[in-house]
C-alpha cells in the first residue's frame, strides 16, 4: 500500500462521532476545569482584596483620630502660649494624657532654647537639650504654624521609639517660644497592629510619604525606621489615594496582596497586605488535583479514542486488503501493549458490563494477578474474588478499612471513592484513583506511593525526635505529659514524675575535644539514660546538654530518688571520646504531677529542683518543695525592685579612703556602692550584684556609679584619686572609653585623678579586646588597677600582658598575717612584684594596728581597712578630707 492510500485509510477512519465526541469531551474537561480554577482564582483574589482594603480604611481612620485628637492639644496650647496660660493648661493636659490615650506616650514642653521644661511624666531629674531634633529645628527655622510629624525617633527620657508630633510657639509679639510636643508611642502602634489576625505572613505598615515606616506588623524583624525608598507604594500614592497592587516583597522578600490608603490630611499611608500563599494557597491546591484529574480522563478518552480509530481503520482496509490489514492491527496492539506495560501506573479499564476491558502488566505486578489475566477479558468480579481468595484483603476483610470495602468490588451502579489507599500484605502501599467513562464503567489506576509513605512516616519521627540522639524532642514530651495528666485524672493512682538533668562540665569537654566529640558525648548519655529506665518511661533532649526523663505509674520519693541515684551514677561513669578519656556530672531535679496539674507548672518545679541543685554545688538531685518556689518568687521580687531602684534614686555611694604608708595620709578614695531598700534598709553590694549582672542591669548602674563618683571627687581638695570599681558588662562594651570621657568632661575632673580597678575576670575575657580598653584608658590618662589580687590562677599572666597603675592585695592574704607565715610571705612577694613592675601595691582589709605593721614593713605602698575608716557617705568623706589637709597619722 501506498503512503497516499494509507493516510486516506486513517482520514476515513477518524471522522466518526465517537471521535469527535471524545475530542468534545477532553475540551469540555479541560474547560470545566480551565474555567472553575480561573474563577476561583478571582475569587480568592478579590476577597483578598475586599479585607484588606476594609482593615486599610479602619487603620487610616485610626491613626487619623489619634493624630487629630493630639493636634487638638496641640492647638489649644499654641492659644495658650500667646495668652500667657501655657504651663497651668500644659499640666491641665499632661495630667488627661497621663491617665488616657492608647497611643499617645507623652506630652513635652521644650522652650525657645530647645530645653525639655515639662513633660506629662512629672517632675525632669536632669535638663535635656533637644534642640539637635529636627521638629524643633523645622519650627525654630520657619514662620509656618502647621502640625509636623517626624520620623520614628528614639525618647531620650524613656528610651521607648516615638512618632512626634509638633508645633510651634509663639509670644505674643509673634517671636518664637518654643515647641509643644505629642509624642505617639510606635511599640503600642506596632502591639496593635500585631493583635490582627491578617494569617501566616501578613502585613500592616504605617509609612509616611517620605518612605520612612511609623509602625508595622507581621514584616520579618524590627521595620520602625526602616526607610521604603523607591517602593511600588510611593509610587502610586502620588497617583491615587487609595488602591491596591500586588507586591513582590522587596522588604521581606514575601509576595503579597495589597491594599493602601492615603491618610485624609496628613502625609502618611497605610498599607495592609495578605501573603500570596495563603490567599491563593486553596487555588494553588485544587490547580494540581484539578489538572491531575483532567489529564488522567483524558488519557482515558485518548485511549478510548484511539482504539476506536484504529477498529474503524481496520475495518476500512479490510475491505481492501485483509490479510494486510491484520497485520497492520495485531502490530499496533502489540505497540498499544508496549505502551500500557512500561507505564509506571497499573490501569485497569472496566466496561459498562463489568469486564476488564484493559489492563496492562504493572496492574498485574502491582495486585499480585495471575499472568495470563492479561491475555483475558475477565469479569471484574473475578479479579476481586481471586483477590479474596488469596488473602489480599484479610481474612474477612478485615485488613482494610470498613469504608473502602464498597470501593474495592464495587458493582457498576454502587458509587466508588475518587480515590483511596490500602495496603497490600506484603506492604507495598496503593494510590488508587477511579475515574467513570461517558458510555459507563470506569477507569481505575493504581501508584505504588510507599517510598512516599516511608518519606512521610521518616518526617513525623523526625517531627517528633532529636535529630543527633534519636530520643523524643521537647514537643513529643509534652504530648506524653498531657496524656499523662489526662490519666491521672481519669485514675487518682496514676501519678508520674518529670526529671529535668543538666550535665556537668559538658562545656569543658565540648571546648577541649571538640563539637564531634561533645556529639559522641551527647549519644552516649542518651544511650545510657534509655538503659536505666523502663519501657514505659520517656527519655528526651530537650536541647544542648538538657535532657529529661518522664517517670510514668510512680510518684513514691523513695522510687524517684532511686532512679535519680541511677542516672547520676550512670552519666558519671567514664567515657571513652576518641581515644581520650573523659567524665561528666549530672545535676537533676525533680518535680511530681501531684504538685502541679499542668505541664507548664511542671517543667516550671522540676527548673527550681535543678536550679538548687546547681546552688547547691552540682552533680545531685533534690525534688521540688514549695519553699523552692517562694524562693524563686523573692528572686523575682529582686530583680523587679532593682531594675527600678535607679530610676527611684535608691542608690548611694559610700567611700573609703586608701593611705600612704610611707606619708601617712590618703592618698586615694575608692567608691562603694550600697542599695537603701525602701523596706529592707541599707543592702550590700555582695547580695544584689551577681542579681544585677545576671539580668544585665550593671552596665547603668557602672555608667551612674561612674558619673556620680567623678562628680563628687572634683569636689574634693588636692589631688585626692577616686578608684571606682568596673564590672565585666561594661568593660565588654565598646563605648567604655568613651563613657569614661564623658564622665571627666561632665564632672571638670582631670583623668590623673580617676582609677579603674578592674577584677581578673575581666581579663579572662576575649584578650585582644581587652588589652585594646585598657592602653586607650591609659592614653587618655586614667589609671588602671587590679583588684583582688591573689584569688585567681590568672594573676601573674595579669601582670605580664599589661602595665598595671594599682596591684590591691586581697583582704584573705591580710587578715591571716598574724597567724599565718605564708600568708605573710604572699604579701611580701606580692609588694616585691609591685616594685619590678612599677606599681602601687594596697593592701585591702587591714583592721589592726598589728596588721598595719606588718603591711609595712612587708613593703606595701597603701592600706585601706577598718583601722582607718569605714565606708562613709558623701558628706562625711569630705568632712574627712578637708581636716588637717588630709593627713591622718596612724600610731
Amino acid at each position: 500500500m501506498t503512503r497516499n492510500n494509507h493516510w486516506r485509510s486513517w482520514l476515513r477512519a477518524v471522522p466518526q462521532a465517537t471521535t469527535f465526541f471524545g475530542l468534545a469531551t477532553i475540551a469540555l474537561i479541560w474547560g470545566a476545569v480551565e474555567f472553575d480554577l480561573n474563577a476561583e482564582y478571582r475569587r480568592s483574589q478579590a476577597s483578598a482584596f475586599q479585607s484588606t482594603a476594609n482593615l486599610a480604611r479602619l487603620f487610616e481612620d485610626q491613626i487619623v483620630r489619634t493624630i487629630k485628637s493630639n493636634d487638638r492639644i496641640l492647638k489649644s496650647l499654641q492659644v495658650s502660649s500667646v495668652d500667657g496660660t501655657l504651663l497651668p493648661d500644659f499640666n491641665r493636659w499632661a495630667r488627661e494624657i497621663d491617665g488616657a490615650g492608647d497611643f499617645t506616650a507623652v506630652l513635652g514642653l521644650i522652650n525657645a532654647d530647645g530645653i525639655l521644661v515639662a513633660t506629662s511624666y512629672g517632675p525632669l531629674r536632669e535638663q535635656l537639650d533637644v534642640s539637635d531634633r529636627e521638629y524643633f529645628q523645622v519650627h525654630r527655622d520657619s514662620n509656618e504654624a502647621k502640625l509636623f510629624i517626624s520620623e520614628p525617633i528614639v525618647n531620650r527620657v524613656t528610651n521607648t521609639p516615638l512618632i512626634q508630633l509638633t508645633r510651634a510657639l509663639r509670644t505674643p509679639h509673634g517671636e518664637f517660644a518654643g515647641v509643644i510636643v505629642a509624642s505617639l508611642s510606635a511599640s503600642k502602634l506596632v502591639a496593635f497592629y500585631e493583635s490582627v489576625d491578617l494569617g501566616p505572613d501578613g502585613a500592616i505598615s504605617l509609612t509616611g510619604l517620605d518612605g520612612i515606616i511609623r509602625a508595622s506588623a507581621g514584616l520579618h524583624g524590627n521595620m520602625v525606621g526602616r526607610t521604603m525608598a523607591g517602593s511600588e507604594l510611593l509610587r502610586r500614592v502620588r497617583t491615587s489615594d487609595s488602591g491596591t497592587y500586588v507586591s513582590p516583597g522587596i522588604v521581606d522578600g514575601i509576595t503579597r496582596l495589597i491594599s493602601y490608603r492615603l491618610v485624609e490630611g496628613f502625609p502618611l499611608a497605610v498599607w495592609v497586605g495578605r501573603a500570596e500563599n495563603e490567599v491563593f494557597g486553596t487555588y494553588w491546591s485544587n490547580l494540581y488535583s484539578y489538572r491531575s484529574i483532567a489529564s488522567g480522563l483524558t488519557l482515558c478518552v485518548l485511549i478510548v479514542v484511539i482504539l476506536n480509530i484504529r477498529h474503524r481503520r481496520g475495518l476500512e482496509r479490510a475491505r481492501e486488503e485483509l490479510r494486510a490489514s491484520e497485520a497492520n492491527a495485531r502490530e499496533k496492539s502489540r505497540e498499544l501493549e508496549l505502551t500500557l506495560d512500561h507505564m509506571s501506573q497499573g490501569i485497569m479499564m472496566i466496561d459498562k458490563d463489568a469486564n476488564v476491558a484493559l489492563m496492562n502488566r504493572q496492574a498485574v505486578d502491582l495486585l499480585g494477578l495471575p499472568e495470563d489475566m492479561i491475555a483475558q477479558r475477565p469479569k471484574f468480579g473475578d479479579v476481586v474474588a481471586y483477590q479474596r481468595r488469596g488473602g489480599e484483603f484479610g481474612p474477612g476483610g478485615r485488613a482494610t478499612d470498613r469504608d473502602l470495602h464498597p470501593s474495592i468490588g464495587a458493582a457498576l451502579s454502587t458509587p466508588v471513592l475518587s480515590s483511596y489507599e490500602r495496603t497490600r500484605p506484603n506492604g507495598v502501599v496503593l494510590e488508587v484513583r477511579s475515574v467513570d467513562l461517558p458510555d459507563g464503567g470506569f477507569v481505575r489506576t493504581f501508584t505504588d506511593i510507599s517510598e512516599r509513605k516511608r518519606n512521610e512516616k521518616k518526617i513525623a519521627h523526625m517531627a517528633h525526635h532529636d535529630a543527633l540522639t534519636g530520643l523524643a524532642n521537647r514537643v513529643l514530651l509534652h504530648g506524653k505529659i498531657e496524656i499523662a495528666l489526662e490519666r491521672q485524672q481519669q485514675w487518682e493512682n496514676e501519678g508520674f514524675a518529670l526529671l529535668l538533668l543538666d550535665l556537668d562540665r559538658f562545656k569543658p569537654v565540648n571546648d577541649t575535644f571538640g563539637h564531634a566529640a561533645g556529639d559522641e558525648l551527647l549519644r552516649c548519655v542518651a544511650q545510657r539514660l534509655a538503659a536505666c529506665v523502663r519501657d514505659i518511661d520517656t527519655v528526651a533532649r530537650l536541647g544542648g546538654d538538657e535532657f529529661a526523663i518522664l517517670q510514668a505509674a510512680t510518684t513514691e520519693r523513695e522510687s524517684l530518688e532511686a532512679l535519680a541515684r541511677r542516672v547520676i551514677d550512670v552519666v558519671s561513669a567514664p567515657y571513652m571520646l576518641d581515644g581520650h578519656p573523659a567524665t561528666v556530672g549530672a545535676s537533676v531535679g525533680i518535680a511530681r504531677s501531684a504538685d502541679c496539674p499542668q505541664v507548664a507548672q511542671l517543667f516550671h518545679n522540676a527548673d527550681l529542683a535543678l536550679y538548687r541543685v546547681k546552688s547547691e554545688g552540682r552533680n545531685g538531685f533534690r525534688l521540688f518543695e514549695p519553699e523552692m518556689d517562694a524562693a524563686a518568687q523573692a528572686r523575682r521580687r529582686t530583680e523587679e525592685e532593682l531594675r527600678q531602684a535607679l530610676d527611684r534614686g535608691e542608690f548611694e555611694i559610700f567611700y573609703q579612703p586608701m593611705f600612704n604608708l610611707a606619708a601617712g595620709k590618703v592618698s586615694g578614695v575608692e567608691a562603694l556602692l550600697r542599695w537603701n531598700h525602701p523596706a529592707r534598709g541599707r543592702i550590700a553590694p555582695d547580695q544584689f550584684m551577681s542579681i544585677a549582672e545576671e539580668i544585665g542591669l550593671m552596665s547603668k548602674i557602672d555608667d551612674w556609679v561612674l558619673k556620680t563618683a567623678c562628680a563628687q571627687a572634683a569636689r574634693w581638695p588636692g589631688e585626692i584619686v577616686i578608684a571606682v570599681n568596673l564590672s565585666p558588662a561594661i568593660f565588654a562594651r565598646a563605648s567604655l572609653v568613651d563613657s569614661v570621657r564623658a564622665a571627666l568632661a561632665a564632672a571638670a575632673l582631670p583623668a590623673r585623678r580617676l582609677e579603674l580597678e578592674i577584677s581578673e575576670r575581666i581579663m579572662l575575657q576575649e584578650e585582644s579586646s581587652t588589652l585594646a580598653h585598657l592602653r586607650a584608658l591609659r592614653d587618655l590618662g586614667v589609671r588602671v588597677a587590679l583588684d583582688d589580687f591573689g584569688v585567681a590562677h590568672s594573676s601573674l599572666s595579669d601582670l605580664r600582658v599589661f602595665s598595671f597603675d594599682k596591684i590591691k592585695i586581697d583582704r584573705s592574704f591580710v587578715s591571716e598575717m598574724e597567724i599565718s607565715q605564708e600568708s605573710a610571705a604572699i604579701v611580701a612577694a606580692i609588694a616585691d612584684l609591685g616594685r619590678i613592675f612599677g606599681a602601687v601595691t594596697t593592701a585591702e582589709g587591714v583592721e589592726t594596728q598589728r596588721q598595719a605593721e606588718l603591711v609595712r614593713a612587708a613593703g606595701c605602698t597603701e592600706a585601706q581597712g577598718y583601722l582607718y575608716s569605714r565606708p562613709v557617705p558623701a558628706a562625711e568623706i569630705r568632712a574627712l578630707l578637708h581636716e588637717a589637709g588630709a593627713r591622718m597619722m596612724v600610731a
